[in-house]
């Protein structure tokens, strides 16, 4: 359970309009973090562009922090629901697949994610809204790093609690980078993907390193355009989201 669905309401039983309303509520609550980022947000705000009294919200929600950190999960959850992946989840492939498909619709809403990295990174940010959005990469990454373990194929110098920490870190820099306008938007997912993979050889041994090293050395001979498939190579990703 993360951290939203555990401070949040119980829905299960709402209404459908009810369930419009949160919706509603949500929608404009990233439409005023990508126009005007986070400490623009006032409850008073949000309830006037949804059309709900602020007691609802506050109802709904419990508190401004809360409210932000749902509206940044549920746009992921539903990004990740779109998505459909030819590797299985807690995999090398399927990490990069999500990196590589995210990219693409990140550049559709630049705005949207030069907030969110922009509050990731302060040092003011409150702590809902800063698990929230830490949360969305590194839970598919501790699966893998889990499944690693059990295999044996992590360092014994390392942790996968941590190293999923540390992973999370070396995506939204590369990210916020780009978001900033410090790499170029052709350079983005080459950059993101050489970055991950690089700090993660050093973490693994055995067949996962193989991998790992098969495709850095694939990357640098071919390009970042081994790693997207065909529909004659269906088996590994899609760049396109």
């Amino acid at each position: 359970m993360t951290l939203v669905q555990a401070t949040e309401r119980p829905t299960s039983y709402s209404s459908p309009a009810i369930q419009a309303r949160r919706s509603r509520i949500l929608e404009e609550t990233r439409k005023v973090i990508a126009e005007q980022g986070i400490d623009a947000l006032s409850m008073n705000d949000i309830g006037k562009r949804a059309g709900v009294a602020k007691r609802t919200l506050y109802n709904a929600f419990q508190t401004r922090e809360r409210m932000i950190a749902s509206a940044i999960q549920d746009y992921f959850d539903e990004h990740m629901r779109q998505m459909h992946f030819a590797s299985p989840p807690a995999t090398l492939r399927y990490n990069i697949e999500r990196l590589a498909r995210t990219m693409p619709r990140d550049r559709t809403i630049r705005n949207y994610i030069l907030a969110i990295m922009a509050v990731y990174f302060s040092q003011d940010t409150e702590g809902d809204i800063w698990s929230a959005i830490h949360d969305m990469s590194r839970q598919p990454n501790l699966d893998w790093l889990n499944a690693l373990h059990a295999k044996r194929q992590l360092q014994p110098w390392t942790d996968a609690e941590r190293l999923a920490d540390d992973i999370v870190r070396i995506e939204y820099a590369t990210i916020s980078a780009w978001a900033q306008g410090h790499i170029p938007d052709d350079e983005a997912l080459p950059r993101l993907l050489q970055a991950y993979l690089t700090y993660m050889a050093g973490a693994t041994k055995g067949d996962a390193r193989r991998e790992i090293e098969e495709l850095l050395h694939r990357i640098g001979e071919e390009g970042i355009e081994t790693l997207i498939p065909s529909r004659k190579n269906p088996g590994l990703l899609p760049l396109s989201p």
